[in-house]
Formats: structure tokens, C-alpha cells, sequence
């Protein structure tokens, strides 16, 4: 029987693991220094993630949680921009953003990452905004037959290209993204 993580201890792993990035980045970040401002043992933590792009792809996660827990009335087409924006805020202010660069460039050269990142993390998240696009199809404001998926990889492209190339501050091109998306 697998053992269950310490609520305790992810909590002091995630906070960790946040002050190191910050401090040092991904390049100075290592699992000994997060062990230690944990007080966990190296063990525990290579339980729980088998590398140090997990261990941040996880942060990132949590993080990202936190960020995108708020719904609005406003119409599809503005909610997803607000989403856009707030994403690229989140990129540009937290560690988030140096986080999500690492672990992509990171699963480039390791099988399991890749296929992690394929299959469980993008999954998670396309979900948000697969639903809203789906809304949008319910609601009129994009056609019945519009191919959702080809939408999000069309979306997460422009982000992640601005994201990889740090662009973020030329937050106008949301606006125009967004807009252009919404008229196909």
C-alpha cells in the first residue's frame, strides 16, 4: 500500500520549493536546498516527485489553482481574455511563469516528463478554458461545429510562444488574439 503525503510536509515542500525558485531560479534551484528549508528528507521528496521539473510543474499547479477559482456573467469572449490576461499576470508576477519555462524546456530532453506533460499536465490545463469554449458554442458567441481543441492549441501556442520568448508585457496582443479567435 502506497504511503500518503503529509499535509504538513507538501505544504512545506511547496513553500520551499517557491522560495527557491524565487530566490535562485530554476538554474540554482536544487532538491537539497528545498530538503532542507523543508526540514523533509531528499527521500520523501523523490517519493513523491521523481525530479526536480515535477516537483515545480506541481508548484506551478497549486499556484495556478489558487489564481483561476473565479467565474463572471460577462460574455465568453470576455472571459476568456480575462483569463489570457490573468494567466500572463500570473506568469509575469509569480514564480509561475519561471516555473512553467523550466518544465518545458526540461521535458524536451526527459521521456517521462514528455509524456507527463502530454497526458496528465496539459490535460488539466485545457480543462478551464475547454470550458468556456464549450460555453461559447452553447451560447452562440462561436459556431456549433467550431473544433475546440484546435482552438486551445491555437491558444496555449500564442501564450506559451510569449511565455518562452518573455513577452509578456505586450498584453495588447491578448485583445487582438482573443478577438480574432472568437471570429473564426
Amino acid at each position: 500500500m502506497a504511503r500518503t503525503r503529509s499535509q504538513a510536509s507538501y505544504e512545506a515542500i511547496m513553500a520551499a520549493t517557491k522560495s527557491v525558485l524565487a530566490e535562485k531560479g530554476y538554474k540554482g534551484f536544487t532538491i537539497e536546498e528545498v530538503a532542507g528549508r523543508a526540514r523533509a528528507s531528499k527521500p520523501t521528496i523523490y517519493r513523491w516527485w521523481p525530479d526536480k521539473a515535477r516537483l515545480v510543474a506541481e508548484l506551478y499547479e497549486l499556484e495556478n489553482k489558487i489564481t483561476f477559482q473565479s467565474s463572471s456573467p460577462a460574455p465568453v469572449c470576455e472571459q476568456y481574455r480575462q483569463l489570457l490576461h490573468d494567466l500572463w499576470t500570473l506568469w509575469e508576477t509569480t514564480v509561475c511563469g519561471e516555473a512553467l519555462r523550466c518544465f518545458i524546456a526540461e521535458s524536451q530532453l526527459n521521456k517521462q516528463n514528455m509524456k507527463y506533460m502530454e497526458s496528465d499536465f496539459m490535460a488539466r490545463r485545457f480543462e478551464g478554458p475547454r470550458q468556456l469554449l464549450m460555453k461559447a458554442t452553447e451560447q452562440g458567441e462561436l459556431p456549433e461545429n467550431t473544433d475546440i481543441e484546435l482552438l486551445l492549441k491555437m491558444s496555449f501556442g500564442f501564450c506559451w510562444f510569449n511565455l518562452l520568448t518573455n513577452q509578456l508585457d505586450e498584453k495588447t496582443q491578448i485583445d487582438a488574439f482573443v478577438e480574432a479567435l472568437f471570429r473564426l
